[in-house]
C-alpha cells in the first residue's frame, strides 16, 4: 500500500445479538462510521469510537527516495517561493508566479500549472498547483523532502493565474483564498491524467490544512487594478516562501 494512503477503515464491530428495535437503547451515532465520512480536512474515521481522527499522513516528502541511482516523474511544487497579488478589482484573474525549490541533482524540464476555484455563495477558495518533470541521478534519499534549504536551486519560475471568482457570472467581492496546496507526486500524476475539479479538491482535502500554503486576496472595486503578471516586477505583487 503506497504510505501517503489513509486508512480509512480501522476496525468493524460485531453484532452480538438481535435487539428488537422498539427496545433498542438510543445509543450515541457518534461523529461519524463506514458510511458517514468525515467532514474536516485530513480526517479519517475511527469506525470503532466513531470519533473522526487525524490521518497519519506524511507531509514532509512528496514520495519515497528512489530506489535506484536515476529516475524521470513528474513532481509537484512542494517548497519554494511564490508571488500574488494580494489586493484586485472584482472580475480580475489575479497574477501568480511559483518558483519551485529543486534539488540540485535534479533536472527540471517542462511544466505544468492548473488552477482552480469554488464558492459557497460568496465564500470562495483556489487552488494553485504546479508540477515539473524531473531528471535525476546520484540523489540523496531527501531529494523529494525537506533537504536544507540553503541547498534549492530555481531553475523555474511559472507565471500562473487564479480566478477570476465569478460564480453564475457575477463577480465576487470581499476576501477571498489561493492555496498551494501539499501534494504527492502519485497524486499529481492522477491530476495529470485529466481528473474533474472535485476530484482534485478531494486528494487536497485528503491533506491537514496548513495555513502557511494558502493567502487572502482582497477583491474590491476600490483597489487598484491587479498588475499582469508578477515577474516583470514582482514589487507590484506580494511574495512569500512556502515551506521553506
Amino acid at each position: 500500500m503506497n504510505r501517503f494512503a489513509a486508512t480509512t477503515l480501522l476496525g468493524a464491530g460485531l453484532m452480538l445479538g438481535f435487539v428488537p428495535a422498539a427496545c433498542a437503547p438510543n445509543a450515541d451515532a457518534g461523529e461519524c462510521d463506514a458510511n458517514r465520512s468525515c467532514s474536516e480536512r485530513g480526517e479519517v474515521c475511527d469506525t470503532v469510537a466513531k470519533l473522526c481522527v487525524t490521518a497519519d499522513l506524511d507531509v514532509d516528502a512528496t514520495d519515497d527516495p528512489p530506489a535506484t541511482g536515476s529516475f524521470s516523474e513528474l513532481v509537484p511544487f512542494f517548497r519554494g517561493k511564490v508571488c500574488l497579488a494580494t489586493s484586485a478589482k472584482p472580475g480580475e484573474k489575479i497574477p501568480v508566479s511559483i518558483s519551485p525549490c529543486v534539488h540540485p541533482c535534479v533536472t527540471a524540464t517542462s511544466f505544468t500549472q492548473k488552477h482552480t476555484w469554488r464558492c459557497t455563495g460568496t465564500d470562495c477558495e483556489g487552488l494553485n498547483l504546479m508540477w515539473y518533470q524531473a531528471d535525476g541521478a546520484s540523489c540523496p534519499a531527501d531529494v523529494f523532502a525537506r533537504f536544507d534549504a540553503s541547498m534549492c536551486t530555481y531553475p523555474l519560475t511559472v507565471d500562473a493565474k487564479q480566478g477570476a471568482f465569478n460564480p453564475s457570472g457575477n463577480d465576487v467581492s470581499g476576501v477571498v483564498t489561493t492555496e498551494f496546496p501539499f501534494l504527492t507526486n502519485e497524486d499529481v500524476d492522477r491530476v495529470a491524467s485529466g481528473l474533474a475539479s472535485e476530484e482534485i479538491w478531494d486528494l487536497v482535502n485528503a491533506y491537514p490544512y496548513d495555513d502557511g500554503r494558502v493567502f487572502e486576496i482582497n477583491l474590491n472595486g476600490a483597489n487598484a487594478s491587479a498588475p499582469d503578471n508578477c515577474i516583470d516586477d514582482p514589487s507590484q505583487c506580494d511574495c512569500f516562501d512556502v515551506g521553506l
